[in-house]
Parts: structure tokens; sequence; C-alpha cells
């Protein structure tokens, strides 16, 4: 699906929808798209932060489901070099900054309402990393296959395949820059290891036990790293893999719905 079909979709829901363009026309931009965010300003706030590679497509259909719209604010977008945002900018630490200057700017914080990141794959410790910056701002943090622990990062054959001049002459470019964020993730994870006991967030925990992209051994590293009792829901999957957010849809938003205090 192109980000113009999503958009007709959402036009045929009657999903009232805001395209976004922070720092326009600057190399820091990143393009974002809203639902549910008009009229009444205090609902919580939900942002997707897809994974590699990938854009905010990955989640339109959390944006349109009409449960979710009546309880959040919702902004799904593109990170640095994917979709409409330009880039690359392989560093979780400088995307995370990138993002959180951009959410600032779309919606101020706000002490009477929630803000919840979900992050799935390589989002995960992007979204990780804004929620250990913001401290108390950021309430609930949901990672769907999370990639954090760096000794669980470790290139494949196919990531040096694909550094090589032939390679990058032929492969698609949201594939070469979803590789470049690859290539420096082990050491950027433990440059930000210590930071994860900063977490204040309230923390819920996805994981399949057939990943075979992101190491199912990730659910305990967050046990060992993040702050004692965040943690406060784990869903392991023995029978899935990558692909939660879309296998595993109703799971997902069961959590949503959770957090929001709203349940079918």
């Amino acid at each position: 699906m192109t980000e113009a079909e999503a958009l007709q979709d959402f036009s045929r829901a009657g999903v009232a929808y805001k395209e976004i363009d922070t720092n326009q026309g600057s190399d820091s931009a990143i393009h974002s798209v809203s639902v549910g965010c008009l009229g009444k300003t205090d609902k919580d706030l939900l942002v997707f932060i897809h994974g590699s590679p990938g854009n905010w497509i990955h989640f339109w259909r959390y944006m349109k489901d009409p449960d979710l719209l009546s309880a959040f604010c919702m902004i799904g977008l593109d990170r640095p070099g994917f979709g409409s945002s330009p880039g690359p900018l392989p560093d979780v630490d400088k995307q995370a900054k990138r993002i959180l200057n951009s959410l600032y700017s779309i919606s101020p914080k706000s002490p009477k309402r929630k803000f919840v990141l979900v992050g799935h794959s390589y989002g995960g410790p992007v979204a990780a990393r804004i929620a250990a910056l913001e401290g108390n701002s950021v309430t609930h943090l949901v990672l769907l296959a999370a990639a954090l622990d760096p000794e669980k990062e470790e290139l494949k054959w196919y990531n040096r395949a694909a550094n090589t001049g032939l390679a990058r002459s032929v492969l698609p470019a949201d594939l070469l820059t979803s590789n470049l964020e690859m290539l420096p993730m082990k050491e950027q994870l433990l440059a930000i290891e210590p930071d994860w006991k900063k977490l204040k967030a309230e923390v819920y925990i996805m994981q399949g036990g057939k990943d075979s992209l992101v190491s199912p051994e990730n659910l305990n590293f967050a046990r060992r790293t993040f702050p004692l009792r965040s943690i406060v829901k784990e869903i392991y999957l023995p029978e899935e893999g990558h692909f939660l957010p879309w296998k595993n849809f109703s799971t997902v938003k069961g959590l949503l719905s959770e957090i929001s205090g709203k349940r079918d």
C-alpha cells in the first residue's frame, strides 16, 4: 500500500487526517500523519514508530480503528531516510532526538494526558530512547519485537553484501537505508544501555518465540536492564515470528485499549 492509497482509505472511512512535515525543506524534516487529533485536544497521545525498513503506513490499520480513534490522538511517522522523511540517519540516539523535536512541535507536552510510544523492531530502541530522554513525560512504552540487546545484534552475511558498491547500485533505497542502520547498531545499543535505568514509563513488551530477525532473548535483556517493576506486562507468543503488528493486530490493540482504560 502506498501513502496515497492509505490516505484515500482514511477518506473513504471518514477518518479525518492531517499530513505534517516538521522542519520542512531541511535535512532534519520528519514526515508524519495524524488522526483523531482534531477538536478535543486533551485526548491521550499515541505515537507509532516503525521498523527497518518501513514507514507510517505499517500502522495504518490501527490509525483507522474506531475504538482507538475514540481514545487517542494518533501520530504515525516516517523515520529518517524512510517514506517522505529525508535521511538516512543511521543512529538510534540521533533519530530519537530528531523525532522527539518533531513531536514537540506537533503536540506540546501536557501533564493531563497519557503519552504512549509504540515501537516495532528497530523502532523499539528508538521509542525506548525517547522514553529514557523524556523521563516522566512518556507514560507508556509498548515494545513489539524490539531489538534492544547489543549482544544479540550480529551482522549477517547479507548486511556485508549489501554494503558493497555493486549492491548499492542495484538495491532499493529503503533497503540500503535499512542496512546502514544495521551496521553500527550493536555499538549504538551498547552506548545507550546504561540509560535504560532512566525509564519512567510503564513498559509493555510483546515478543515472538520464532522471531528470526530479533532474538527472543531481548525479553530477558529488558528484564535485566529496565528499572525494577517498570515492565507491567509481557506477552510471549512462542509460535509467532517478527511481524507482530500485522499478524497479531487484536492482541496489540488490546494492549493499547488497556492503556487507554477502554476495552471492547
